[in-house]
Order: C-alpha cells, then structure tokens, then sequence
C-alpha cells in the first residue's frame, strides 16, 4: 500500500501537512461540543469548495448555508457582505473609513476583486457564528478532506504522537523494502 500520511506527502515533495481539522477534533479544542458532533458526523463527500463565502475558495462542510450560498443570487451574496461589515465593525469596532481604506489597498494592490473585497467580512463573521458560537444554522465550517475519515476525540499529544509512530512505522517499511 501507498505511504500515509505525513510521510506519503514528504515523499511528493510538501513542506508539511496541513492538520487543521485534525487538531479541531481534540479534547483540548474549544470549538463546542455541537460542532465537534457535526465534523465526527461528516463523511468523506460531506465537504464543497466554495467561493461563496467571500469569493475565495475555501473547502467547507456542507450545510444548509453552504448550500443556500451557493445557490444563491449575487444581490444576495452581496446583502449578506454588507451584513457581514457591519457585524465585522460591531466586533472590532474598526472605523468604516479604515474598513473601506483596506479594501481599497486591497484592490489597489490586485489581491482581491471589488466583489471579493465587499465580501471579505464574510468569512470571518459566518467563521465565528459556528466556531466560537456553535450555531450551526447560521455559520460556515472549514474543512479538511480528511473529515469523513476522523471519528474520534483524542488529546493533541495523542494526535502528535500518532502521526509521528506512523511516520517512522512507514520509513522503517520504506528502509526494509529498499534497502
């Protein structure tokens, strides 16, 4: 069988691997019990990469929202940035001059579009609604495709320590086969 894991992307060249959602689904994490139950419940074709959120493509579980955004109209997308501005600058309390200050750098810059830019606040917002607030009706959860393949909750040093037991398992293999 292929290499897994850490070691199989090493060999293809990545600098590392990404472990967001690995790390996420842990004890220590302090994402609520109801989202952790929503990520353990996923399955390997419960994710879409989506643009909708703020124009950029981000791979997302596959909600209610995710769906309602990506079928809906661009006023609509529209209507949920300028939402999402104005509860972005409720937060922060970032002055709407600076607020249309970096979009403009951001545009001037080539980075974002002027619709991207408008809905930049989104990600951020429909993040913190499921994330930090656990409403899993009205935010947007970021996703590994690794998610449909996690079922459990383990502490982080178990995480660390099992990825890297696999690892030296697979160059052992790796040394006997070609050595």
């Amino acid at each position: 069988p292929p290499p897994p894991g850490l070691v199989a992307a090493l060999s293809y060249g990545a600098a590392g691997v990404a472990m967001g959602t690995r790390f996420l689904l842990t004890q220590e994490s302090t994402v609520p019990d109801t989202v952790k139950r929503l990520y353990l419940d996923s399955g390997l074709d419960d994710t879409v990469v989506t643009r909708k959120v703020d124009g950029m493509p981000h791979r997302m579980l596959r909600t209610e929202l995710v769906d309602r955004l990506e079928t809906g109209s661009r006023v609509r997308g529209l209507a949920r940035a300028m939402r999402s501005a104005r509860e972005l600058r409720k937060i922060t309390g970032t002055p709407w001059t600076q607020l249309v200050r970096e979009g403009v750098a951001h545009r001037r810059g080539g980075e974002l579009t002027w619709s991207q830019t408008l809905m930049a606040a989104n990600t951020a917002t429909l993040l913190e609604a499921g994330l930090v607030q656990g409403r899993t009706d009205t935010g947007v959860f970021a996703a590994g495709q690794v998610v449909g393949m996690l079922d459990d909750l383990p502490t982080c040093r178990q995480v660390v320590e099992g990825v890297v037991t696999e690892a030296c398992a697979v160059l052992d293999r790796l040394g006997k086969v070609s050595g």
